[in-house]
């Protein structure tokens, strides 16, 4: 049994994450039997390349959706693009590549960069790493939280962007 390790479920999605739905949708699509634990600050540090989603495969945490699907592949044999021609799969890797790579960067530009998202976001955030705690008490973790992401949208490229750009 598979164990997956993902963000919260909110808004009627399976998870907050982009990336953890990827990889949630992947196992259900491979049928591969799947446990969800649901990561919060006290779990964490589990994270073997520290973010989300990750798993538990036979005793072992891999991370990154991307390599944990390749992987999942491989040891179990299943190719979900099996009826695709050459063609089909280039269009379908460039697709994904495309929506990871730029569009995917426009899901934190809202949630952290327009200050009356991040003022709403925020407390999903600290909901979701400290569902025990009160807010005010995990601000100085989701602040720092926002500046890290801020900080991959400027070393990507996308951050250093006008909102007008990006938009």
């Amino acid at each position: 049994m598979i164990t997956l390790y993902t963000a919260l479920s909110l808004w009627g999605l399976p998870s907050i994450s982009p990336a953890c739905m990827e990889l949630e949708t992947w196992l259900r699509m491979a049928k591969l039997p799947y446990n969800i634990v649901i990561i919060t600050a006290d779990n964490f540090e589990l994270a073997p390349k520290g973010k989300v989603p990750f798993i538990d495969y036979q005793g072992k945490l891999v991370g990154d959706a991307a390599l944990i699907i390749e992987m999942l592949k491989q040891k179990e044999a299943i190719n979900l693009d099996d009826g695709l021609t050459p063609v089909e799969r280039s269009i379908s890797l460039a697709f994904r590549r495309t929506i990871k790579e730029n569009t995917f960067w426009g899901i934190p530009y809202i949630r952290y960069n327009i200050e009356k998202n991040w003022q709403h976001f925020r407390a999903v955030l600290a909901q979701a790493l400290f569902p025990e705690t009160p807010i005010e008490s995990s601000e100085p973790f989701t602040e720092e939280f926002r500046k890290t992401v801020l900080s991959q949208m400027h070393g990507h490229g996308i951050g250093r962007h006008s909102s007008e750009e990006i938009i």
